[in-house]
């Protein structure tokens, strides 16, 4: 298995203020199609891996409510076949694999207890963002 940081996710309490934060003090830029009342998706202007500002009062793919929370996303080939291979070597996971809108994920356990999400884009939106230069 191959992946790379793909997303880092912030559990936060107020999402506008998170963003003006972010966008104001860091010069990260909002990407409006990828973005909610609940999610914001910031891309930096000089690349890198992507910040996620996600409302911390709900629920996120079996995460449980949590404040000031850090997810690592890792994005991979086949989340579907990454949750069946870790399923079978009792990896702790946290629900089902799901659609997210741009595609598969499910959270999962390190041995420590850090909280990680393991996703693949849909072809179709990997194609937007390279389009949008991220």
């Amino acid at each position: 298995m191959s992946s790379h940081l793909g997303l880092l996710m912030l559990l936060v309490k107020d999402v506008p203020r998170a963003k003006a934060f972010y966008t104001e003090y860091l010069g990260l830029e909002a990407v409006p199609q990828f973005s909610s009342d609940e999610f914001v998706l910031l891309r930096s202007q000089t690349g890198g891996t992507n910040i996620a500002l996600q409302d911390a009062t709900k629920e996120t793919y079996g995460v449980p409510l949590a404040h000031g929370g850090i997810i690592a996303g890792f994005e991979v080939e086949d989340a579907d076949a990454i949750y069946q291979q870790w399923k079978a070597k009792s990896v702790e996971i946290l629900g089902e694999v799901t659609d997210m809108g741009a595609g598969r994920t499910f959270t999962a356990k390190d041995p420590e207890g850090h909280y990680i999400q393991v996703f693949h884009l849909y072809p179709q939106v990997r194609e937007m963002q390279k389009q949008m230069g991220m």
